[in-house]
This record gives C-alpha cells, structure tokens and sequence, in this order.
C-alpha cells in the first residue's frame, strides 16, 4: 500500500475543530491540492483526495506531486472563518516553501488568499512563484486569471465545466460516436454542471435533461441552456415557472434512466450504484462530480463496456488554471486558459483511451498506469 509522504494532524485550540494535510508526493520540491471544509472530513478522506490531486496534476502535465487539506468542522457556521484561519497559520511554513494550496469544498479562494495576506503570505501559490525568475509576471497573470470575467461569468466558475465538456467531446471522438449527434443528461446544476452544459450546448451538443433539486427536466428535442441558466439561482436550482409547457418534470432519478449517449454526474458521490446501475443506457459517463460512480457500479459498467471517464481527468479545470499561468507559459485571458486546458485535456484523454482500448483495462486504471509510469518525469507534455 502507498505511504503519503507527510500528514499532519491538527486541533484548534478554540473550537476543537480538527484537521489535516496530506502530501502525497513531492515532485520538483512541489505538491498541488485544495483546502475542503465540511463536517465529517477524515484523514483518510484527506489521504485519498491528495493521491488523486498526484493523478490530476500529471493528467494537467505539470510536474507536482499531489495534497490536500481538511477541515472537519462546517462551513457554514459563524466561527469557520476563524477555523480556517488558524488552520492556514499553523501550515503556513508548507504554504510558504512547497504546498500550492486553494480553494475546494466548503471553502473560497478569495477567503483563503485574503486570510493568507493577513498573514503575511502574498498568494496561495507563493512556494511555486517565490522560486521562479519571473515572479511578478507570474503573479500578475495569476490575478487576473482569478479576476477575468467571460461572457458575463467568473473564470473561476467556469474553467471546471469547460473541461468536463472537453473530454465529453474528445472521449466521444475516441469510441467513434459524433458528438453533434449525442444526447446528454446531467445531474446537478451548479457551477459545475451548468458550466458543462453552457459549453456542451455552445459546441452543439442536445441536452436532453438536467436535473438539480427538485427533479429531471427533459425535453427530447434538447433543452435550451441559455433558458435554463437564467433561470437558476446561486445553489444550482432552477426555477420552474419559467419553463416551456413541452418541457417534462420528471423525478430526481429519472435522468439516469433516459435512452442517452452520455450521463454526466455533476452532483454527488455514489449516485451511480450497484443498486441502479442496471438502467444506464448511456455509452459513456463523464465523472464532473468526485466519484460518483462507485467501484462496485464501474466494474459492471466496464464489463457492459462502458467507459467510465473518472473525475481526476473530467473536472480537473479548476486546477488547470493554476497550471495554465504557473507552468503553461499563458497569461491571465480566459481564452488563452481555455485553449491550454483544451489542449491538455485532448492529449491525456486520447492517451487514456488508447489504452483502454489496447490493453482493456478500464479508464480509471489507464489514467492511474498513466501517472505511474510518469512518476519520475518531469512533464510528458
């Protein structure tokens, strides 16, 4: 079994809140990962998010090893700020020397830089940027990414669906299905889910359903996005009243069981299961959501000979980001950031794919012989 190369463990002193950072590898004196903050995270959790954030970075081809930071204590309550504040002092000396950190579940970038300003720390990438000759070009690209708005939206709250709608259409090229043909169902509309479906529908794709909240909305014709984005609120939920009469309301579930190319889970983990696996009759799954599809479900899926594209390749956007300006040699523009993603996307996906098909072995395990087989690179981009 892998050993991560460093945990901590820590309590806070107020509250009693505890949490955790997980390096899983150092590459190029460097690791990448997020900080979550929700109730119930456990160092195990914190372990296997920093093993697939290893994964992430090669699949982005840059040369980091993989973390991550945890939180157990909920985001929403009134001394969370402080919490992670406290958290972000007593990691500062990784923040400051190796660890490119940022925002995940529970938790936002801005608050997380402006908390790391008060404590002395110019960004949340500092380590990375501090060691290169062009730091203030870097940092001057980096903000402006973080701040560019693109058509009437953060780039921040984009760059994630971008890439879901990258592989979607790159993995349908692959298995020979032509992606202005394919119907899409997507569950969760949020900026996940909704940023997919933006960018989906903008290359021509038909999305025949969305689901959030309250229910699946399907349309056999293909919805309108653009309806449908002016018609949801900040949590992803869409207001009904302003739907077309030929638009159907179906039940939550229903979005899995439609006779569609692909499904794409942009929600929550494990809705895909041993239990309801047997309705999919999509030929590909686009993971946006973080494991979704359970193993015991993908095995079943794998044999049916469905390729399962896991979420350390599908949603990896948010980290491209990073990479785009630190290692891509790309300024802040949106779409400068949008071709490098794209770019990177195409290749590892086509690599993935290659192999699955070659060695048969599912995509989950190409893309994890993928990272093994580059551990000792430095990039293979």
């Amino acid at each position: 079994m892998k050993q991560s190369y460093l945990v901590t463990e820590w309590v806070d002193q107020k509250t009693g809140a505890k949490g955790y950072m997980v390096i899983d590898e150092l590459k190029g004196g460097f690791c990448a990962g997020g900080i979550r903050m929700r109730q119930g995270v456990t160092k195990e959790e914190v372990v296997r998010l920093a093993e697939t954030m290893t994964i992430k970075m090669a699949g982005l081809g840059m040369a980091v090893g993989g973390a991550k930071g945890g939180i157990d204590f909920p985001s929403n309550d009134e001394e969370s700020e402080g919490v992670l504040k406290r958290y972000l002092e007593a990691h500062a000396p990784y923040i400051k020397e190796y660890w490119l950190t940022s925002e995940d579940l529970g938790t936002r970038e801005e608050d997380i830089v402006r908390l790391l300003n008060e404590l002395g720390i110019q960004s949340s990438v500092q380590a990375f940027i501090s060691k290169q000759n062009n730091k203030q070009l870097l940092m001057r690209n980096l903000q402006e990414a973080m701040t560019a708005i693109y058509e009437g939206q953060a780039l921040t709250e984009l760059v994630t669906g971008y890439g879901v709608a990258v592989v979607t259409e790159q993995a349908l090229k692959k298995i020979g299905t032509e992606p202005a043909q394919a119907k899409v169902s997507i569950q969760g509309f949020g900026s996940v889910g909704a940023s997919a479906a933006k960018f989906l529908y903008q290359k021509g794709f038909k999305i025949v359903a969305v689901a959030d909240i309250d229910g699946t909305i399907y349309y056999k014709e293909g919805l309108d996005i653009d309806l449908l984005l002016s018609l949801k609120d900040h949590r992803g939920n869409i207001n009904r009243n302003g739907l077309p009469e030929r638009y159907e309301q179906l039940s939550g579930e229903k979005w899995l069981e439609l006779d569609v190319d692909v499904l794409i889970p942009a929600a929550i983990a494990d809705v895909i299961n041993a239990q309801n696996v047997r309705f999919v009759k999509a030929n590909l799954i686009v993971e946006g959501a973080n494991l979704p599809v359970t193993e015991e479900a993908e095995a079943i899926l794998f044999e049916k000979g469905v390729p399962v594209i896991p979420d350390f390749i599908a949603n990896s956007g948010g980290a491209g980001l990073f990479v785009a300006v630190l290692d891509g040699n790309v300024d802040g523009k949106a779409e400068e950031i949008f071709t490098f993603l794209g770019g990177r996307l195409t290749i590892t996906i086509d690599t993935v794919l290659t192999a699955v098909a070659k060695e048969n072995i599912p995509a989950r395990k190409a893309a994890k012989t993928l990272v093994e087989s580059l551990s000792k690179e430095e990039s293979y981009l």
